[in-house]
């Protein structure tokens, strides 16, 4: 599918159907006002990436709940399982909140005149990728309604044979993992949120309570780490902003001798396309007894194996693996020769909320195609990155390829080709500018069929990008405020380098 050279409407969904995961934002303005929850923005998004906006359907199936339960007024929030409601509400120290059964799935409501209580419900289920699927509220209210197929809805009568299928594609990336030891996931959060679980539960009778976050994480791990490690019990973590720079790395272990209980990385870094030296990082971390969670979802599981270097494997598959763009999931996978993982397996079943039986089964026809999808989009993004290079209105380009990573990387590249989709650029020109006149699919997510340019900063950290202080944060840490990141697609290359250089002008 393409859409370069199209201009699609504020609120427009990409892919047109009803789970699409992208929803358009086509000028700067609309980016900030989605930031800021602005009326005449909001109205016209209806959907957009499912951990940070509710689905329509997911709205609907909450309030039938709500309704048919006869409660007075109160905040809704939908989510996979009663478990998960229940670990939703100890995270977010919940005061007054109550937990309804729904068929598969559970309804989180507590006072609605409580907002901080409502709002940090909705944050930990945002960071723990807990929340209702699309597919699963659609199916939920068509079997109420009487238009949908009686008991597979309610009970997950398709989740065996379909988690089968997926595992089995997912197999051949993730060997030696046995293929009934792969943890298909609501979101690639819930997978890290599960890792993040099963370290601690190996860890924390040790007496290990210090974590490292290597690089510069995708929103919500870091928010995993702030908000779920208890600093009364001694836990806690340190930020090494540079994946190369090793002399912090050792220090924050010195520091920390005999305390450390994991080390969380992206392998390469979103958006900076970084990657550190997983063999130097697994020797220390063995030294001295650390556990490795280590996530490849910027290049995906088709293009690097970083297996042998984690304990823990956490990927998002909404990336590259569900490159229609319409399907939400992840994916954990303990590495069998770890000493801990009979028992990091057994924690992460404990903590992980399967995905959706129909969702896997969308997941496992994308999957067929994945490996052609993947390696049209590494061409294009090489020839891009040669191209970019090229532009006088571009300052700078970042890319798994850079010089000074390049190393890391053909250290878990699957091939010379797999150097993944993502290009990340700093520009000479007005960024706005840039933004608004390129015509193309705009809004968050990557790894798609179809190329996506986002203002990944603003989207990802709009916290930070509003204030100064927060900017000169993220300039110490290396990033440009204002940088672009370009998801490269499988048009025609000459047809998105030409939508590109419109936009540069």
């Amino acid at each position: 599918m393409s859409h370069l050279f199209t201009t699609l409407p504020l609120g427009a969904r990409v892919p047109d159907n009803p789970h699409a995961v992208v929803a358009q934002l086509p000028a700067m303005s609309d980016v900030i006002g989605y930031e800021e929850r602005r009326p005449e923005t909001m109205s016209a998004v209806r959907t957009g990436y499912p951990r940070f906006r509710q689905h329509p359907l997911v709205t609907r199936a909450a309030r039938t709940v709500f309704l048919n339960a006869g409660l007075p007024t109160r905040a809704l929030h939908p989510v996979a399982s009663v478990a998960d409601a229940e670990r939703v509400a100890a995270l977010a120290g919940l005061s007054d909140y109550g937990v309804i059964a729904a068929g598969g799935w559970a309804l989180l409501h507590l006072l609605p005149n409580d907002p901080d209580e409502s709002a940090r419900a909705a944050k930990l289920i945002q960071h723990t990728g807990v929340a209702l699927s699309s597919r699963q509220a659609e199916d939920w209210l068509a079997e109420r309604d009487g238009t949908g197929t009686a008991g597979i809805a309610a009970t997950g009568g398709g989740d065996f044979e379909t988690a089968a299928a997926v595992r089995a594609a997912l197999a051949p990336l993730l060997a030696p993992v046995p293929p009934a030891d792969i943890l298909p996931c609501r979101s690639g959060m819930n997978a890290f949120f599960a890792a993040f679980e099963a370290v601690r539960a190996v860890q924390r009778p040790r007496g290990r309570s210090r974590w490292l976050q290597l690089g510069w994480l995708y929103t919500d791990t870091p928010e995993v780490l702030r908000k779920c490690l208890n600093p009364a019990a001694g836990e806690g973590f340190e930020r090494v902003a540079d994946v190369l720079d090793k002399n912090a790395v050792e220090k924050f272990f010195a520091d920390n001798a005999g305390s450390v209980a994991g080390v969380v990385a992206e392998t390469p870094t979103n958006p900076l396309l970084r990657t550190p030296d997983l063999a130097w990082l697994r020797a220390l971390a063995n030294r001295h007894g650390a556990l490795l969670v280590l996530d490849p979802s910027s290049s995906g599981l088709a293009n690097v194996n970083v297996l042998p270097f984690a304990d823990i494997l956490v990927c998002s598959l909404t990336k590259y693996a569900a490159h229609e763009g319409d399907v939400m999931a992840g994916v954990l996978a303990v590495n069998p020769a770890t000493g801990d993982a009979p028992a990091l397996l057994a924690a992460a079943r404990n903590t992980v909320s399967p995905a959706y039986w129909r969702d896997l089964a969308r997941l496992a026809e994308e999957l067929k195609t994945m490996p052609a999808a993947v390696a049209r989009m590494n061409a294009n993004a090489a020839a891009l990155a040669t191209w970019l290079h090229r532009q006088p209105a571009v300052r700078r380009v970042h890319w798994t390829l850079a010089p000074d990573v390049a190393p890391n990387y053909a250290a878990i590249a699957r091939s010379p080709e797999s150097c993944g989709c993502l290009l990340t650029i700093e520009l000479n020109t007005p960024p706005a500018r840039f933004y608004d006149r390129a015509r193309c699919v705009k809004g968050p997510s990557f790894g798609t069929g179809f190329t996506i340019v986002s203002p990944y900063l603003y989207m990802a950290h709009y916290d930070l990008v509003r204030d100064a202080a927060g900017r000169r944060e993220l300039l110490r840490c290396g990033l440009d405020p204002e940088l672009i990141r370009i998801s490269v697609g499988t048009e025609n290359f000459t047809d998105i380098a030409a939508m590109l250089a419109e936009a540069l002008g």
